[in-house]
């Protein structure tokens, strides 16, 4: 049965997206049973949406099986497990099991702009968005990056072009959903605990980006990245690579102090690599990716180059905070795994006291060690930091801190002029934050406390 062709729909999971797609399907005259295995999250629900006509929230053990056998479709917020029992069951049934992006998908005729990879997906759509916004096409910017895509879709409105930030969770649960554009920034060790310990699981997600591709549909990829090449290779469509390491003769590369790009229309330096004010070769490859990104739109170049010109980085990455007695602190509470930290960590220059620690994603601590050069000290923080402590204490001085106050201020005893205190935790946030947000938020009260 098709996505429109249903009328009862259950919804598994009351976070912001789970609660957006409820809006959106009961406005489009469906009815929806929502249930979520946090209590908490039902009365939310129930207080901000009790008067939500055709909606209903089901719990009990005794209830909810029963209420799901009762719908035609499961919807699933992407924090839900996949092994999740209800989900089983709903697969043991025949049921369809779909995640809030594909079902937001069926609500809109707009071109999608999908941007995926391990780091800068943020900032890639940020800088997309403020591109369309400076052409004066109606667009949005949705998806994980904060703003649900049923969200953007439920107060009816129309868009030309929508630019949606997708993890490996919300890909992980679409059907029918495809992309105009498809961007892949990066692959590298990230969420493992999720995908069974399968570094090889996790890269066929992300390559869900190209999910029902077709000959027309435009690939923008990091050619200096092995499993963004390997996807390639089997991509029948149009092919955009970029590259921050390497002249292409068609694609998108760094060159001369210079974003350039050499396509079907001529070769061009888009803007100067100093014009685009974030810093570090991660961003600069985030700029190169955008620019791929929006040329099969056709965009006039001055505004691309005015989008570019005009774009601020977004709180938390590689955010500067302050300078205390002549060292500088830096929040990139966003690097929530290693490649992000040894990114940030070739964005300075000079001397390291660095941040780590979190709840462990399962990453590999080693791959920091050929970047520790210029690191004074590693302060620890959180569940994951016997786990490195393991993996780099023979190579570097590690200190203990509690809390995010005790590790401010042992960073603080232990820099010195001309040095950079980083926070680049290499970890999720989960062991003793609400999210990565929350904590670059009391790294920056802790810093401007001192």
């Amino acid at each position: 049965m098709a996505f429109l062709d249903d009328q009862r729909f259950f919804v598994l999971g009351l976070a912001r997206s789970g609660r957006a797609v409820c809006r959106l399907l009961t406005g489009a005259g469906r009815t929806v049973v929502a249930h979520d295995d946090n209590a908490g999250a039902v009365r939310v629900f129930v207080e901000e949406h009790g008067a939500c006509g055709g909606c209903v929230t089901v719990d009990g053990e005794q209830s909810v099986g029963p209420a799901l056998d009762g719908c035609d479709r499961l919807i699933v917020s992407p924090g839900v497990p996949i092994d999740h029992p209800l989900i089983q069951r709903a697969r043991r049934r025949g049921m369809p099991v779909d995640g809030e992006i594909e079902a937001a998908y069926h609500f809109t005729a707009a071109k999608i702009v999908g941007v995926t990879g391990t780091n800068g997906k943020s900032t890639t759509v940020g800088v997309i968005g403020r591109i369309l916004e400076v052409s004066g096409v109606n667009s949005v910017v949705a998806g994980n990056v904060g703003t649900p895509f049923s969200e953007v879709l439920a107060d009816g409105s129309d868009f030309e072009v929508i630019v949606l930030e997708l993890s490996s969770f919300q890909l992980d649960t679409i059907t029918d959903f495809h992309v105009d554009v498809a961007v892949l920034l990066n692959v590298t060790p990230d969420h493992l605990d999720r995908y069974h310990h399968s570094f090889d699981e996790y890269a066929r997600s992300k390559a869900r980006i190209l999910n029902r591709a077709a000959d027309d549909t435009h690939f923008v990829y990091n050619a200096d990245d092995a499993v963004c090449t390997e996807i390639a290779d089997g991509f029948s469509g149009h092919r955009l690579p970029f590259s921050s390491s390497r002249r292409l003769q068609k694609g998108f590369f760094l060159e001369a102090g210079g974003i350039q790009r050499t396509w079907p229309q001529g070769s061009e330096t888009v803007i100067a690599r100093k014009e685009f004010t974030p810093v570090g070769i991660h961003n600069a490859e985030n700029a190169l990716a955008s620019v791929a990104a929006i040329t099969p739109l056709e965009l006039a170049i001055e505004d691309i180059r005015e989008g570019l010109r005009s774009y601020r980085p977004l709180p938390h990455r590689m955010e500067f905070v302050r300078v205390v007695d002549e060292v500088t602190y830096i929040n990139d509470s966003k690097a929530t795994n290693v490649d992000a930290t040894i990114k940030s960590l070739m964005s300075i220059e000079g001397g390291v006291v660095l941040i780590l620690g979190g709840r462990d994603k399962e990453g590999d601590f080693r791959a920091l060690l050929p970047h520790l050069g210029r690191v004074r000290e590693v302060v620890l923080i959180g569940e994951a930091g016997p786990v490195i402590r393991a993996a780099l204490g023979d190579h570097v001085s590690t200190e203990d801190a509690g809390d995010m106050q005790g590790a401010v201020g042992r960073a603080r005893a232990s820099a010195r002029a001309g040095d950079t205190v980083l926070l680049a935790p290499a970890c999720a946030s989960f062991d003793m934050f609400q999210n990565y947000q929350h904590r670059g938020e009391v790294f920056r009260a802790c810093v401007n406390a001192l």
